[in-house]
């Protein structure tokens, strides 16, 4: 239980962290903002840094984010079976190149692939996950 708690921290720190790119460095044109507008967030705080980071940073690396932060839910919700869990995760990444497809983004298709693998090897390989007999 120890675990899945602190995995269930790491997850938020780290749909945090891509909360956060958002918020520094999109445009403002994008649909998440719109919704900050709705329910009156002033984000221009935000949008006020004068650093420039790569645009993998900006633009990958928050997908690959978004994408950890499901995958470590899942896996606390189905550590315990392992083919809900591979079931579950090759779902979101296969909605994930669908998209990624539709929208040409072949730098997202990569980061996406590069997630799913690391993913599946750290499920493998991890200490104490438990393999159905």
């Amino acid at each position: 239980m120890k675990r899945k708690i602190i995995l269930a921290l790491l997850a938020c720190i780290l749909l945090s962290i891509a909360v956060l790119i958002y918020l520094c460095f999109r445009g403002n044109n994008i649909l998440f903002f719109n919704w900050l507008n709705y329910i009156g967030f002033n984000y221009s705080i935000f949008q006020n840094v004068n650093i420039k980071p790569p645009n993998f940073i900006i633009y990958n690396f928050t997908n690959a984010l978004f994408l950890i932060f499901g995958y470590i839910f899942i896996y606390i919700i189905w550590s315990r079976n392992k083919n809900y869990f591979l079931f579950y995760i090759s779902l979101i990444t296969l909605l994930n190149i669908i998209y990624e497809i539709i929208t040409r983004d072949i730098d997202d298709l990569i980061t996406i692939m590069v997630v799913f693998l690391v993913c599946i090897l750290f499920y493998i390989r991890f200490p104490g996950v438990k393999y159905e007999k």
